[in-house]
């Protein structure tokens, strides 16, 4: 893909992540492969207002170039960590409304951080896990989350958000949804939802087209 492709590609997937309000202010962060480097958000900007020139190349050892001088998004450990363990091609990290809820809860299930109440849901999430807290941007987080990020395409950072990967924006972007959905249903039925048993989800994961 060349360059002007995948930057405009990438600007419309912040731009839509903003428009569904998965992000506010300055929060959130997405990267992108190129080749051998990583396209990725600047630094303290909203998702919004993102043009060709704020963006962030980064390379695997941390260095980095952008056109209007700007700074790749503290996170950047996190995002190679994705890059370094998984073959994905789009890292997306949000701080959406109900799933942060979910994060700060202290009724949550470090296991299963929202029940499975969902078809679509058990197939492309299902178990979600909760990493303890570790400030944002540290070695610490990028370690827990590409250990995580190894063996499936999504986590729940503790008091913090959800980070997704997949091969394509779309997979990435449908994941952080799905999320995001569930934790807002789990709020509304406030405790009295009826989850799918270990049984009907085995039978779901076996034969869900």
């Amino acid at each position: 893909m060349c360059l002007d492709s995948i930057t405009s590609t990438f600007l419309d997937l912040c731009h839509l992540i903003h428009a569904k309000g998965l992000v506010s202010g300055s929060g959130g962060n997405v990267s992108m492969r190129w080749g051998d480097q990583i396209l990725i958000t600047p630094s303290g900007r909203s998702l919004e207002s993102l043009q060709g020139d704020d963006l962030v190349f980064l390379h695997s050892d941390g260095c980095f170039r952008c056109k209007d001088g700007g700074k790749p998004s503290q996170e950047w450990r996190m995002h190679l960590a994705c890059y370094q363990r998984r073959d994905v091609n789009v890292v997306v990290h949000v701080h959406s409304t109900h799933a942060v809820a979910i994060a700060c809860s202290l009724d949550a299930d470090p296991d299963y951080a929202i029940p499975v109440y969902t078809p679509g849901y058990c197939v492309r999430v299902g178990r979600l896990p909760i990493l303890p807290y570790a400030m944002a941007g540290s070695v610490e987080l990028a370690n827990q989350v590409g250990q995580v990020i190894q063996s499936r395409n999504s986590v729940m950072l503790a008091n913090h958000g959800i980070l997704t990967v997949g091969a394509t924006v779309e997979a990435a972007l449908n994941l952080t949804e799905e999320i995001e959905d569930e934790a807002k249903l789990h709020l509304l039925l406030g405790g009295h939802g009826r989850p799918l048993t270990q049984e009907q989800q085995k039978a779901l994961r076996g034969g869900y087209h």
